[in-house]
């Protein structure tokens, strides 16, 4: 993966060697970065898992599931999540601050 600034259009590759293959983005410990080092297709993932998980959600209940084994089942989907999106908003905010 050839890394490159998003508003840079990159023209003059590196010589390709036939043994390594060049790729627009690439998972490390979970996380998919682009050849920008964007997050998108990582924050897409998520997202669509997100959705699949409030629909499992929703199906469960109209099946009969409710109470506190929902809320058990909740918490346990979505708490992990949650404590990576605060820690990640956060980080955020905090670096936007220290910028003004």
């Amino acid at each position: 993966m050839i890394i490159h600034q998003s508003s840079i259009k990159i023209h003059n590759y590196p010589p390709v060697h036939p043994d390594v293959k060049t790729v627009e983005q690439i998972t490390v410990l979970g996380v998919t970065f682009k050849n920008t080092l964007s997050c998108g297709p990582h924050v897409n993932l998520i997202t669509a898992k997100t959705a699949a998980s409030l629909y499992a959600l929703k199906t469960s209940r109209c099946h009969g599931l409710d109470g506190q084994a929902l809320w058990d089942v909740t918490q346990a989907t979505y708490s992990c999540c949650a404590v990576f999106i605060c820690q990640s908003l956060l980080t955020r905010i905090h670096k936007c601050r220290r910028n003004q």
